[in-house]
């Protein structure tokens, strides 16, 4: 019944506020909910939007989208290469940024396979893609964001944001992996005889909101705002890679229930841009701030945040990736 509630809750429309000396970064960019909260942006006319994407032909298509919605935008649009498959896009991505500021981030790009994938790094892809490379990626851009918040601004901007696309599907992860030895949480998720296709996403979710909450304890709310926004169960390809019984039970859910995309696009500006530090280490949806499952919010979750936290930076230090000055 949350569910449905949820779903049928009326998503507002945004006022625009003055983003006219801020950089705005968004992965996903091309399609789906990244291209609409891309446009939801371009209201606020941003200095610079970055349509983060795996596929350039298709960033280029989606920046002329943007840029012949009907009215001319003063936004310095740019397409950049960001495969979330692989380590090294990631890291050359944020090398590309150097010196740049970044005052606003959503960490959109997701997927849901429908079996056990590998990526280019030798992992499970869909831990890959909705887990570490967003933790990578936002790690190497906090130099970014701490640009942008000692830099001169309007005073009527907010303060830098970085924001993790989340689901409300993280309620329902069982992820039994959570009760292994130190060090051992990662690579049975990166093991094949252990893959749960039915578990999988949720377990990123859930693993994605630790993360989230770890780093907001680390880095103060004055410096960066540092949240996780549900856009809902939204009417986009997320699902097409399922097979099965789950393929056709989400076409008729997202027939019956689906949250149109430009209001999922809302949630994710809103919780990234609108919203302010009060929503710092913290999750939203339907723009309200909402509990976790019962699992992150209780102590063995806090407990959970610590250790992945360290799983996932010796990960990431064992693929040759610099994790000095960690904050």
């Amino acid at each position: 019944m949350d569910f449905i509630r949820a779903q049928l809750t009326r998503i507002p429309r945004i006022t625009p506020v003055n983003l006219s000396a801020s950089t705005v970064l968004i992965t996903g960019a091309n399609s789906g909910l990244g291209l609409a909260a891309s446009r939801e942006v371009l209201m606020s006319s941003p200095k610079r939007l970055i349509l983060a994407v795996r596929n350039l032909d298709e960033g280029n298509k989606a920046r002329s989208e943007l840029m012949g919605r009907g009215k001319p935008t003063l936004t310095e649009i740019e397409v950049r290469k960001l495969d979330q498959n692989n380590f090294e896009s990631v890291a050359s991505f944020a090398k590309s940024l150097k010196g740049d500021r970044v005052d606003f981030a959503i960490l959109n790009a997701g997927v849901m396979n429908g079996e056990f994938i590998t990526s280019t790094d030798g992992l499970e892809s869909e831990l890959q893609i909705n887990v570490l490379s967003p933790a990578l990626l936002s790690l190497l851009l906090l130099p970014n964001f701490h640009l942008a918040s000692s830099s001169s601004k309007l005073p009527s901007t907010p303060p830098p944001h970085l924001t993790f696309v989340s689901s409300g599907l993280h309620t329902m992860a069982k992820f039994p992996e959570r009760k292994l030895g130190p060090g051992e949480i990662l690579p049975a998720l990166n093991n094949r005889a252990q893959y749960s296709q039915s578990d999988r996403y949720s377990v990123t979710k859930t693993i994605g909101l630790l993360w989230m909450r770890e780093l907001a304890s680390r880095v103060q709310s004055s410096d960066i705002v540092i949240n996780a926004v549900n856009p809902g169960f939204c009417k986009t390809g997320l699902m097409r890679n399922t097979s099965g019984v789950m393929y056709y039970l989400s076409r008729v859910a997202q027939f019956l229930l689906g949250r149109e995309v430009a209001d999922g696009a809302r949630c994710l500006v809103d919780a990234a841009v609108i919203k302010g530090p009060e929503t710092h280490g913290l999750y939203l949806s339907e723009m309200q701030v909402k509990a976790e499952s019962d699992l992150v919010r209780s102590a063995e979750g806090k407990e959970l945040e610590g250790r992945l936290w360290e799983e996932i930076v010796a990960l990431l230090g064992q693929h040759g990736l610099d994790m000095e000055n960690l904050p």
